[in-house]
């Protein structure tokens, strides 16, 4: 059940700016403490929310923290969001305050709190308090939020509630080496390989990229390039081969003292259907990622670990 309430904000100025606030709830047949971890853990955010590609932790002091987000806009309209929430996460009472920086479309200012209550029959409650300011008619942005909300709860409950079951489906590969020359050289050599000019201080751009699928065919699709110079670069594919529900790829950087260490990391979600209860085609998919990983590493690379 999701209600809508406005009040006028005390402020001092030429005029009050009005608040307006929603509010949302869910229950979720798992403890409190999972619950919010899974929801605060933002660097798990692509695998939790299908329609986010990359996050970040900006800064980070104490309990509070600055979260940079990047995620395709959902509707015809299509498009790619970033925005960036000021969070400070309250473990001892299982509570999420945040406040998202700068405007967001219609709405001029936007934060709330997620709160987690343990329930004595087992699960938990999962409420959300938003609080928002708009020069438009609040009404239209309260469902829009509303909306929003609902279908980030279902995911919520969905992927909490399905974990056990579920994370096998989770296929993950890396491949790290040490490469000669500075971090900067490094990444540009990444983002002219990918087609993306390395020089920028932050790329997010749409393309198309052909690539080899599981069953050895080749095919071409959508993609999302985001790149963070000179430390990350982040491509997911937003038409996966068949046997994957995701399908991201992504480079860290880092300089070392004889050089410049690069991880590259295949990420997938199988389709259930894709799988086979003896487990010998997920370790076929592992493998096959893992080759691909060691193939995104640039030429040059020196002292390759699985």
């Amino acid at each position: 059940m999701t209600e809508t309430t406005t009040e006028a904000a005390r402020r001092t100025g030429p005029a009050a700016e009005e608040i307006h606030r929603t509010t949302a709830g869910i229950t979720i047949d798992a403890p409190a403490e999972l619950v919010y971890r899974t929801l605060t853990d933002v660097a798990d955010w692509p695998l939790l929310y299908p329609w986010i590609v990359h996050t970040e932790i900006v800064e980070q002091r104490g309990i509070d923290d600055l979260s940079k987000f990047w995620a395709v806009r959902p509707g015809p309209e299509g498009g790619l969001r970033i925005w960036q929430s000021r969070r400070s996460l309250h473990d001892d009472t299982l509570c999420m305050v945040f406040e998202q920086q700068g405007t967001v479309g219609a709405i001029r200012r936007l934060g709330g709190a997620w709160r987690f209550t343990a329930l004595e029959g087992g699960g938990c409650r999962v409420e959300s308090h938003h609080w928002f300011t708009t020069d438009q008619d609040p009404a239209v942005v309260a469902e829009e939020l509303d909306r929003h909300g609902a279908l980030q709860m279902r995911t919520l409950k969905a992927a909490v509630e399905g974990r056990e079951q579920d994370g096998p489906l989770v296929l993950r590969a890396e491949r790290s080496a040490l490469l000669p020359g500075t971090v900067e050289d490094v990444y540009g050599r990444l983002s002219a390989g990918l087609g993306q000019d390395g020089s920028a201080e932050e790329t997010a751009v749409f393309g198309t990229a052909v690539e080899e699928y599981p069953d050895g065919s080749t095919g071409s699709g959508r993609t999302v390039h985001i790149g963070r110079a000179p430390h990350t670069i982040v491509l997911k594919h937003l038409d996966p081969p068949r046997e994957f529900a995701l399908y991201r790829r992504s480079w860290r950087l880092a300089q070392e003292t004889d050089g410049v260490r690069v991880t590259a990391q295949r990420l997938a979600v199988a389709r259930p259907e894709a799988l086979d209860p003896a487990g010998e085609r997920r370790g076929e998919l592992l493998a096959w990622l893992g080759g691909r990983a060691a193939q995104d590493l640039p030429d040059g690379a020196d002292h390759l670990v699985g």
